[in-house]
């Protein structure tokens, strides 16, 4: 169990050690991608670039509609905002507007991969597929219940289907949904080398065979897990509801530590050696060294 030291919004401590960058109202979602950290807050409808390396907040850019989930891909920031179903097409470099992209109703999560962005539309059951070239939506995607974690991984298209409690396939060739097995209140899917890993608000993960699609392991974690990141051999989740993270040995399908963290800790991102964990309700980014 690590101790934390708060730290306000600028620049981080040089030495490594676990500390927080204050990015807005909200912290919501966050991804890795080009050198840097990207951060979506609900609340004050804007999406915020941290370097990772010097702990800080770089930009902020608005962002209407709720934004929620995001994707780093093709240069550029995908981010989807809830209220509005649409996702908005950011450059990376220079945080302009390439685009604005009407998806379906209440988007959730955005995976980049296979050439395209794909959206779960928790509001219409629905997943997006957006070609980066015409900034536009090729392909939807019927998938039933409410689709939240969405994932691209060995050859497929993953969707963690929380409404009907599906862990869903898809062939991306075809655009079809090819299988899908039970998983109770799925709504999160992260890959490691062999399997999946999906979080269950019933406060368990799942390791699943991508091939078979045989439950491998269960293991036990904090109440309300959700977006969960690989790091070496261990799978790092927030649980949201008790304000902590799990740390998993891959390995031994074991919980091998449980650090306290901020409230509300809905994902969790790698970048400069460490992990960071989003506080949804103060803000507030937090840094922990594997």
């Amino acid at each position: 169990m690590l101790a934390l030291v708060a730290m306000s919004c600028g620049a981080a401590s040089g030495a490594a050690g676990p500390a927080k960058v204050h990015v807005g109202i909200s912290a919501s979602f966050v991804r890795s991608g080009g050198g840097a950290l990207w951060v979506t807050d609900r609340i004050d409808n804007r999406v915020i670039r941290v370097d990772p390396v010097a702990g800080r907040v770089t930009w902020r850019v608005a962002v209407p509609g709720t934004p929620f989930g995001l994707a780093y891909g093709a240069a550029s920031i995908w981010v989807g905002s809830r209220d509005a179903g649409r996702v908005t097409r950011l450059n990376a470099r220079t945080k302009k507007r390439q685009a604005r992209i009407s998806v379906g109703s209440s988007p959730y999560a955005l995976a980049y991969g296979g050439g395209a962005v794909w959206v779960s539309n928790e509001g219409s059951g629905t997943v997006s597929r957006i070609g980066p070239k015409r900034n536009k939506v090729v392909k939807t995607i019927r998938v039933g219940g409410g689709p939240n974690g969405v994932l691209v991984a060995f050859r497929k298209v993953w969707v963690a289907d929380y409404g009907r409690g599906h862990l869903i396939r898809i062939d991306p060739v075809r655009n079809r949904v090819e299988r899908r097995i039970v998983i109770p209140k799925a709504d999160w899917i992260t890959a490691s080398a062999d399997a999946l890993w999906v979080s269950s608000e019933t406060g368990e993960i799942y390791k699943v065979d991508p091939t078979s699609l045989a439950i491998e392991a269960t293991v036990t974690v904090g109440a309300n897990p959700l977006a969960t990141t690989l790091i070496g051999d261990k799978l790092w989740v927030p649980n949201i509801d008790d304000n902590t993270v799990s740390v998993v040995d891959i390995a031994t399908n074991a919980v091998t530590r449980t650090i306290p963290v901020g409230p509300s800790p809905l994902a969790i991102a790698t970048a400069a050696g460490s992990a960071w964990v989003t506080s949804d309700f103060d803000g507030d980014l937090w840094r922990l060294d594997p």
